[in-house]
Formats: C-alpha cells, structure tokens, sequence
C-alpha cells in the first residue's frame, strides 16, 4: 500500500483519505508525558477512539463488508503512516488478531528511566479501537511482548473480551487499560456510533475522561 501514498502540492494522501506525517518523536513525548502522570491509559483510550473512528470512515469511504478487507486495509494504513512492517501470526474473524511488529519507530525516543514494561500504548490503543470493526464487537489490544521490555519485538493480540478470557488475558488488560473507567465508555462509542453526531459524542467521552 505505501506506493499508494502520494505526496504532492503539500498534501499527503493515501487514495481519497488526507494524512499528515507524525513524527516518531511526538509519540514518545505523549508516551513520556502519561507514563509519568500514570495515566498511560488515557493515552490508549484516546487512540482507541481515533482508531474506531478512523477505521469507520475507512469502511464508509469503501462501503467495505469483509472483515478481511477492513483489517487488512487498516494495518496497512498503519504501516504507511510509519508503524514498522507488520507480520500477521494469527487471525480469526469475530475473535481476534494476532500480529507483529518487529520494527517499532516508537520505542526510538523514550527516555532511558522509563520503567522496562510493555510500553506502547499508541499501537495497542489504534489497533484495539480499529479491531471493534473488524470482529463486530468492543476490542481491547494487549501487547504481549515488547521490544522496550527485551521481548526482543514487539507483539500484539487484538481481541473481544470473551477472546482474552478465555486465553486468561482479560485481567491484564482490565488492569493495564483501567477498564474498569473506559470500558463502559468504549461500549458507549461503540453502541451509538452514527447515532449521536461525532462531536457531541467526542465531547461526551472526553469529557468522562477525568481521574478516578
């Protein structure tokens, strides 16, 4: 898909759908700025809702109707816009996907005192929020391995709560993404998507976005 990419008279387009480039960096300073809030899952639910809605335009852009086509067209979206090169491991309509990224352009920046965890949280929150279309259902994105904690790559696991159930990953993904504030949030979004037009919608979920 990067050949699609056209840059020209100042604008960047990947077919009909305007872009701008973002560098590596400013991602690492909002990463930097809630890791030491200890709010990094606002960061992941703020992705998580520009994932969805970036996903649905795509899907209404395209009047696209297989999961297969949404997913395939949203990671390589992503990988256009500089995730790294992607490797799909496993993927399963209606339940999850499974996915690598060995090349991540993210991890670049960040300090050297950041505490050596699964750190990103902009990936996770973009993929998860982007999977809902795809399996039909909420969608959480939990980082399984991360380059930054010396899994020696970066792999990731998008899947429906009864997914991560059942492959005893709903807990960290509850703990990790204060699911216990976002989720009900998430499935707000996700039942009244087209519903409510998209800033009242936008200030609604934001504004619910306060510290516990």
């Amino acid at each position: 898909m990067t050949h699609q990419l056209k840059m020209e008279e100042g604008t960047i387009s990947l077919r009909d759908i305007k872009m701008t480039l973002l560098p590596a960096f400013v991602v690492t300073l909002l990463t930097d700025y809630f890791y030491r809030k200890k709010e990094l899952w606002k960061l992941y639910f703020i992705l998580w809702f520009a994932g969805f809605v970036t996903i649905d335009e795509i899907k209404t852009i395209y009047n696209m109707k297989k999961p297969d086509q949404v997913y395939s067209f949203g990671m390589n979206l992503g990988e256009a816009m500089g995730i790294g090169i992607y490797k799909t491991h496993d993927y399963y309509p209606g339940r999850y996907t499974h996915f690598i990224i060995p090349n991540n352009p993210f991890l670049e920046y960040l300090p050297r005192d950041i505490e050596k965890m699964p750190i990103d949280y902009f990936i996770a929150g973009t993929m998860a929020g982007g999977g809902c279309l795809v399996h039909n259902s909420v969608c959480q994105c939990i980082e399984l391995r991360c380059k930054w904690a010396g899994g020696g790559t970066c792999e990731f696991l998008t899947g429906t709560e009864k997914e991560l159930k059942s492959r005893n990953l709903w807990r960290i993904a509850y703990k990790r993404y204060n699911l216990k504030k976002i989720y009900p949030l998430q499935k707000f979004v996700f039942e009244n998507f087209g519903k409510i037009k998209l800033s009242s919608l936008t200030n609604k979920v934001m504004e619910n976005l306060s510290p516990m």
